[in-house]
């Protein structure tokens, strides 16, 4: 038997559950500080995102309903023989549209690997809606081409 004075201290034991608690609560801010700032964050960004909006012709971020010329448009492209390459090269990209889409902008790029842009004609589309951008100045091989994209704005 022990004397009142001979009896281990018991205070120690107090402690190391005290530190494994207090490790816990450290473990969880860690995780828990950072998720709350995202929150607070994010909450932000789409506050201010919600603010913007779009209006008559100009791009914008937000959502509004735009009416269309067409349905859809088609591009393709013709070649011409070229001695200078020796090949065929691009000579027009004719785009086909409703005539609704008469006086709107178009682009028109011809790609090739890795969708890399070769060439790129910009014009206005006509009173039948078409036009027929020419790329022979620009003496793109048409073996090079892979794509050819067209977008209508207006």
């Amino acid at each position: 038997m022990w004397t009142l004075s001979e009896v281990p201290e018991i205070g120690n034991m107090g402690s190391h559950a005290e530190s494994s608690r207090s490790g816990r609560s450290r473990h969880i801010a860690r995780f828990a500080v950072p998720a709350v700032v995202g929150v607070v964050v994010f909450g932000a960004v789409t506050a201010f995102a919600a603010t913007l909006s779009v209006n008559g012709k100009t791009l914008g971020s937000g959502n509004a309903t735009v009416s269309s010329c067409n349905s859809g448009a088609s591009v393709t492209y013709t070649t011409t023989y070229s001695a200078t390459l020796p090949g065929y090269k691009v000579a027009t990209a004719p785009v086909t549209t409703a005539a609704a889409c008469n006086g709107f902008a178009y682009k028109v790029t011809l790609t090739g690997a890795a969708n890399a842009s070769l060439a790129e004609v910009t014009g206005t589309l006509d009173a039948s809606g078409n036009a027929s951008p020419d790329f022979s100045a620009s003496n793109i091989a048409a073996a090079n081409v892979t794509g050819v994209s067209v977008v209508i704005t207006g």
